[in-house]
C-alpha cells in the first residue's frame, strides 16, 4: 500500500481529484490517502475545510481501480490554532496558511512512518511506485531541486511540492518543529519551502522526473504545475493549474492528460459518488 498525503481546504479539492485520477491511471497498487485540512473561516470566509462529501467522492473514485484503497480526512484545526504559526510572521503572504500543514506531519499520530506528500497541482504520467520505494532510511525526506530556486537562490534549493517523508526520523529529530519555529519568527518569501531547505541537513535529492516544474520531458513521472517565469517575448509569471482547463489548453497547449480531465469533469458534474 502506498501512503499519500495532500493538504489544503475545499478549494484544493479539484486539484486533489485530478492528481489522484492521474495517479490511478498508472499505479494499480492500493492507495492509503490522507487529506489534512483546517477550518480558518474566522480568518477568511474562503478558508473552508475539506468536506466529508469530498473525501467520499475521492475514495470512491480511487476504489474503482483498487478496492483496498482508502481516504482518511484529518482536521488539525485545534493543533494549528494551539501552535505558534497562527500568530506568526508568515500568516499573510502570497500563499494561503495551508502551505504550513505539511510541516505538522510529525505531530499527526495517524500518519504512518513513511509517506509521500504531494501538492494538489500535480499530474502523473507514470507509475509512482518506484518513487515511493526509494530508500530514505537515513534521510529526513527526499525531494527534487526547485527549477527556479536552484538558479536564483541556491543550487541545492529543493522544491517542497513533492516530499517523500521519513516521519519516523522526523519525529525523533524535531526537524519539522524547527521549520515551524522558523516560519513563526522570520518573514520569508517562500516560508514553508525555505524552512525545509534551511532546517534539514539530511535530504536525498530526487531526479527531476519526479517533480518536473517546467515542461513534460520524455522521462517525466510527475508534472508539477507550480508558478513559473517566462522571459520571452517579455518577462512575466505564469501560474496555471490543471483544473483551469481552458488555460491549460490555450496557454500551455497541453492536451496529454485530457482523459484525466474528462474523468474529473464527469465526476464533478454527475456528483454520483456521494
Amino acid at each position: 500500500m502506498i501512503n499519500l498525503m495532500f493538504c489544503g481546504n475545499d478549494k484544493f479539492y479539484d486539484g486533489m481529484l485530478i492528481s489522484l485520477i492521474s495517479i490511478i491511471k498508472h499505479t494499480k497498487e492500493a492507495l492509503n490517502v490522507y487529506l489534512i485540512t483546517i477550518d480558518l473561516k474566522d480568518i477568511d470566509e474562503k478558508y473552508n475545510p475539506i468536506s466529508e462529501a469530498q473525501r467520499i467522492t475521492i475514495e470512491n473514485v480511487i476504489k474503482e481501480v483498487n478496492k483496498e484503497s482508502k481516504v482518511t480526512l484529518i482536521d488539525i484545526s485545534k493543533l494549528f490554532r494551539e501552535d505558534m504559526i497562527i500568530d506568526g510572521k508568515n500568516m499573510k503572504t502570497n500563499y494561503t496558511p495551508y502551505i504550513f500543514l505539511r510541516l505538522y506531519a510529525d505531530k499527526i499520530s495517524e500518519l504512518p512512518d513513511k509517506i509521500l506528500y504531494m501538492d494538489a497541482d500535480i499530474v502523473c504520467y507514470d507509475d509512482i511506485v518506484p518513487l515511493y520505494q526509494t530508500n530514505i532510511e537515513d534521510y529526513d525526506f527526499a525531494a527534487a531541486k526547485d527549477y527556479l530556486g536552484r538558479w536564483f537562490i541556491d543550487y541545492k534549493y529543493i522544491n517542497s511540492g513533492i516530499l517523500l517523508m521519513n516521519l519516523k526520523r522526523l519525529r525523533e529529530n524535531n526537524t519539522l518543529k524547527k521549520c515551524r519555529e522558523m516560519c513563526f519568527e522570520k518573514k520569508m518569501l517562500l516560508p514553508d519551502q525555505t524552512a525545509l531547505n534551511k532546517c534539514c541537513d539530511k535530504k536525498l535529492y530526487l531526479p527531476r522526473k519526479y517533480n518536473e516544474q517546467k515542461e513534460r520531458r520524455e522521462d517525466t513521472v510527475i508534472r508539477h504545475f507550480s508558478k513559473t517565469i517566462k522571459f520571452i517575448p517579455y518577462f512575466k509569471t505564469i501560474n496555471i493549474k490543471p483544473w483551469q482547463i481552458d488555460k491549460i489548453h490555450e496557454t500551455y497547449k497541453i492536451h496529454d492528460f485530457d482523459d484525466v480531465l474528462e474523468k474529473y469533469l464527469e465526476t464533478v458534474e454527475k456528483k454520483n459518488y456521494v
